[in-house]
């Protein structure tokens, strides 16, 4: 456990202090995906049509809009585009001074939600200081205040000197948010502020700041594709298996540790119908306990072990109810790919549904299941909850099938994939991400990531998690 813990700290220390890249990657051409909203590339003389200086000089110069800094301290600011709960918000940015008057250190910001009244809050995507030690941050502007709260924060990937031009990118979704340098993930937030009306804006500081090719695009409906630049998802297979006992709130616990975005986890009922947190339809193997768990009551399989199992370090680690894992989640952060296992009645579907939205965990739970009937009972009983069929072999059309069954996510067997890796592009076409299982190792890992796999289950979430950063942050 010490060990584990002390391999989670460096994979986490790693993330927040790594070096930047000597060498600049190279800027992408592919459009943001969705519907675009705002497309603009400043080729008309004057600020274009729904663009409004709020503060600050602003203006179109040699096909780029400009920023010029004040000397009041007053960060300039344009507003345009609309209110939009996700959505993406690219643009190419240029330093053409290194510095503003009196040294000021320059920043550059995109605004997320900025009301064109300027009422605070504010939120944006910050860069600050293009020389080292510069930083991407995600911040708030609060009322009353002439500062920003910064909530999340990490160093530059590169450099970003005078005359050289950066693509910048913040993708949003309702309050989580994830900033792109370049074209790749860089960090993430759940923290972004959100107004009624606020639409996005552009603001500078410090320094002289040109922009070009602005574009704002909706989002894509289903928020398990993988936006483009980011890392496959790291989805904890029963938390962080083998690092902790399965299916427990320890072995959650650990995955989120280790860089877990999702929680895989699985679920069926007991004598009473209670919704337990189990793989297996027995107890024996992961518990001290025997029988079928359909067999035993809440209070029997209250009172198993569920740790000694695995180690003497997790003795008298309990089977979690459904309720009390989503609870967890709730208060500790992290999202659930929920595993209906077996068969199970429409009444036991309804159980599910229901502790779920108890909870008011609905926007964070993907349910799934090898079994198409729980899958099209959950499907009548909750809509709102994104879907996922589990695979072991690929259906001869599984878009027919993802259509058919109304699904969010397609979840085959990682080798099956590999022999059909147009699969992968055709589901996304559908609007359909593709989360494969369960995967431990870096060469299938390397071999699933260029295919455009969204997310990936796996026994070891930490090493995937610095996996995923390792070709993220090394030069291109």
């Amino acid at each position: 456990m010490l060990v584990l813990a002390v391999l989670c700290g460096l994979v986490a220390a790693y993330l927040v202090y790594r070096k930047p890249s000597a060498e600049p990657r190279p800027v992408p051409a592919a459009p943001a995906r969705g519907e675009s909203v705002v497309v603009e590339d400043f080729s008309e003389a004057g600020l274009p049509d729904g663009w409004k200086a709020v503060e600050g000089d602003w203006r179109v110069e040699d096909g780029r809009l400009v920023g010029v800094p004040d000397a009041d301290g007053r960060p300039n600011r344009i507003v345009f585009g609309r209110h939009l709960t996700d959505f993406r918000l690219e643009a190419t940015v240029r330093f053409a001074e290194a510095g503003g008057p009196g040294g000021a250190a320059p920043w550059v910001a995109l605004g997320l939600d900025v009301p064109a009244s300027g009422t605070a809050p504010w939120a944006a995507g910050l860069l600050r200081g293009g020389a080292a030690p510069g930083f991407l941050e995600f911040a708030r502007r609060t009322p009353g205040r002439e500062a920003w709260d910064v909530t999340d924060k990490t160093v530059l990937p590169a450099a970003v000197g005078a005359d050289r031009d950066v693509r910048l990118a913040v993708e949003v979704r309702g309050t989580r948010a994830r900033w792109f340098f370049d074209g790749h993930e860089a960090l993430r937030t759940t923290r972004v502020s959100r107004t009624a009306d606020g639409g996005q804006a552009l603001l500078v500081d410090g320094a002289r700041v040109s922009f070009d090719d602005v574009r704002v695009a909706k989002a894509t409906e289903n928020a398990l594709l993988r936006p483009p630049g980011s890392p496959m998802a790291v989805i904890g297979h029963r938390g962080a298996s083998s690092a902790a006992p399965e299916n427990t709130l320890m072995s959650d616990e650990v995955a989120r540790r280790g860089g877990a975005e999702w929680i895989e986890n699985d679920v069926q009922p007991s004598k009473d119908g209670v919704p337990y947190v189990l793989h297996d339809p027995e107890v024996d193997r992961t518990t001290d306990g025997t029988g079928l768990i359909r067999s035993l009551t809440a209070a029997q399989v209250d009172a198993l072990d569920a740790g000694s199992w695995f180690g003497p370090a997790y003795a008298g680690a309990r089977v979690p109810t459904l309720a009390a894992q989503l609870d967890d989640l709730r208060k500790r952060g992290g999202n659930m790919l929920l595993e209906i296992k077996g068969r199970h009645s429409r009444a036991e579907v309804a159980r599910i549904v229901e502790e779920v939205r108890d909870h008011g965990m609905t926007d964070r739970v993907v349910v799934q299941s090898f079994d198409v009937d729980a899958l099209k009972h959950t499907r009548e009983l909750a809509p709102e909850l994104p879907l996922g069929l589990l695979r072991a072999k690929l259906d001869p059309d599984p878009v027919a099938v993802a259509r058919e069954l109304g699904l969010s996510a397609y979840n085959p067997l990682a080798t099956e994939l590999l022999a059909r890796p147009d699969v992968v592009k055709d589901l996304h076409a559908a609007g359909v991400a593709v989360m494969v299982w369960t995967v431990d190792d870096a060469t299938h890992w390397s071999a699933l990531e260029p295919l455009g796999t969204d997310g990936v289950i796996t026994n070891r979430p930490a090493e995937l998690s610095g996996w995923n950063a390792g070709r993220l942050h090394s030069p291109r």
